[in-house]
């Protein structure tokens, strides 16, 4: 077997074990059911963490090939998206005429 695949199974072994222990808690004396209840707030605990760590790591990849990626093709293309090197932003409206009815419905 692969170093690899074995570490892999030997990780996914203990937590399966763990998972049945947890699972299986009640069943036990209760200084093992405390210790149980301690390792699975020990986990929580390291499961949040990670958690943290992966959401930061995937919104980190987000960002860098959606929106990175995205301004270097509209920069290459000479693109300008919000139209900064334009002329001013507003522009007037344009009416035929105004009459009551138009002042009333404004929007």
């Amino acid at each position: 077997m692969h170093g690899k695949l074995r570490i892999v199974l030997t990780i996914f072994s203990v937590a399966v074990l763990l998972s049945l222990l947890v699972w299986q808690r009640r069943r036990f004396p209760r200084p093992v059911e405390e210790a149980l209840d301690r390792l699975r707030l020990w986990w929580l605990r390291v499961a949040k963490r990670i958690g943290h760590a992966q959401t930061v790591a995937i919104l980190f990849l987000v960002y860098f090939t959606a929106i990175a990626v995205t301004a270097i093709i509209a920069r290459c293309m000479r693109r300008d998206f919000l139209r900064l090197s334009g002329g001013p932003a507003w522009h007037p409206r344009r009416r035929k005429q105004d009459t009551i009815e138009t002042m009333l419905r404004q929007f």
